[in-house]
């Protein structure tokens, strides 16, 4: 599998909602992709299997992302997602990974995210990457509780 990381822009909005739509219930338009990529500290990667998006003979195949956000010192994993032909492969851990070195790199000291309380491989991956959860938003993801979780960035 040659996955290659590239930075989410503007142009990629179409993109990221149709993998949003591939991956949740509830997707989330162009139009919200496109503002969270222009919120002050947001940033974002696309893996891309087989290249990069620029043309070439073999279109590459988007196969998840990653958006987070930095403010003063605290990150926030905004939306993660990684399609299906590809879970189960650490792409997923590879994905958090980058966001909390680049959260690190930015001065933030903890990264916060929220995940559906019935998404066990969501809350798996979390846990094994050093998230603590440190509360409940009832009904965040319509009747769905989401399971908010932290992480301390002082450790590796």
């Amino acid at each position: 599998m040659n996955i290659e990381l590239i930075p989410a822009a503007l142009v990629h909005a179409e993109l990221l909602a149709g993998m949003h739509a591939i991956c949740f219930a509830e997707p989330w338009s162009a139009g919200s992709m496109a503002e969270i990529l222009a919120m002050p500290g947001a940033s974002g990667l696309i893996a891309v299997e087989g290249g990069s998006l620029l043309p070439s003979t073999e279109p590459p195949g988007p196969a998840g992302y990653v958006l987070w956000r930095v403010t003063a010192d605290e990150a926030e994993i905004l939306s993660i997602a990684v399609l299906p032909p590809w879970r189960q492969a650490g792409l997923g851990s590879r994905l958090v990974r980058v966001a909390i070195d680049d959260s690190r790199a930015r001065q933030a000291e903890k990264m916060f995210l929220e995940v559906a309380a019935n998404n066990q491989s969501g809350l798996a991956l979390y846990d094994r990457m050093g998230f603590q959860r440190v509360g409940i938003r009832k009904k965040y993801y319509g009747d769905l509780d989401a399971v908010v979780m932290r992480r301390d960035l002082d450790a590796p």
